[in-house]
């Protein structure tokens, strides 16, 4: 059995070890929350039963549980800088115990462990069976959806922690421009700028794996909500930029 409301408590103690007066914490612990949310509409867009949602919205309360420790230790949520706050996140759950703390019954943990440790990869890893890749689908697309809430509401400036001007004034360097336009998921070494970054939020469209999902991005307008935050100031950017929105729009559409 599952008790949200017994791991929600659980969820509440363990941030409590971290500062939410800074922004960082303070956005994932609300991330965290929103995408338990978004995860119960998608299960109930695809009609799911009560125990497959209440288990997708367990794993979107742990699937970044690593987030927390990761900015303590490295001042930074960037992987490939610092470490892999999923694995993160799995080894805190399961070799530290603390898994036990959010649920009792032990009989939903290798899927769990999967899905947290997945949620984040570029490309999920091959043998996992039918309904383990199904949480793994719902937690990579509930989390990349509430990350276009994020960018709606937060500063720009806090998530690309850098200023407006020069976030306004940088380039879209080619490999991102032309991964972007061939429906391709930006791999974060590749890019260089922050609009890079910004602008590889946005490709996260082609890696949703539900069809509700992208009916979810483009009933709330996500699309025209992330590039309307940011207005490059160079020409030629500008309409780099513009051209992408509206790859954007034509493939959610």
């Amino acid at each position: 059995m599952i008790d949200l409301q017994k791991a929600r408590v659980a969820f509440k103690n363990y941030a409590a070890n971290y500062d939410p007066s800074e922004d960082l914490i303070r956005l994932k612990i609300v991330h965290t929350y929103a995408v338990m949310d978004k995860t119960q509409e998608l299960c109930e867009m695809m009609h799911k039963s009560q125990e497959e949602t209440d288990l997708a919205m367990l794993i979107g309360l742990l699937h970044d549980i690593g987030r927390f420790e990761q900015f303590v230790r490295y001042g930074s949520y960037v992987d490939y800088e610092t470490i892999d706050h999923a694995q993160l996140g799995s080894d805190i759950l399961f070799k530290d115990g603390l898994i036990r703390s959010f649920i009792d019954d032990d009989q939903y943990d290798e899927i769990i462990k999967n899905a947290i440790e997945q949620h984040n990869k570029f490309r999920v890893k091959d043998g996992f069976d039918e309904e383990t890749m199904f949480y793994i689908h719902m937690i990579r697309d509930t989390d990349k959806l509430d990350n276009f809430r994020v960018k709606e509401t937060e500063k720009v400036e806090t998530l690309m922690r850098c200023d407006m001007d020069t976030i306004e004034n940088e380039s879209i360097t080619p490999k991102v421009y032309n991964d972007f336009k061939n429906h391709k998921l930006i791999f974060g070494p590749d890019r260089q700028t922050h609009l890079d970054m910004w602008i590889s939020l946005v490709a996260f469209i082609y890696d949703m794996n539900f069809k509700a999902s992208l009916v979810y991005v483009k009933e709330h307008d996500y699309i025209n909500a992330s590039f309307d935050r940011v207005h490059p100031r160079r020409e030629d950017v500008k309409a780099q930029y513009e051209e992408l929105r509206q790859v954007a729009l034509d493939y959610v559409a």
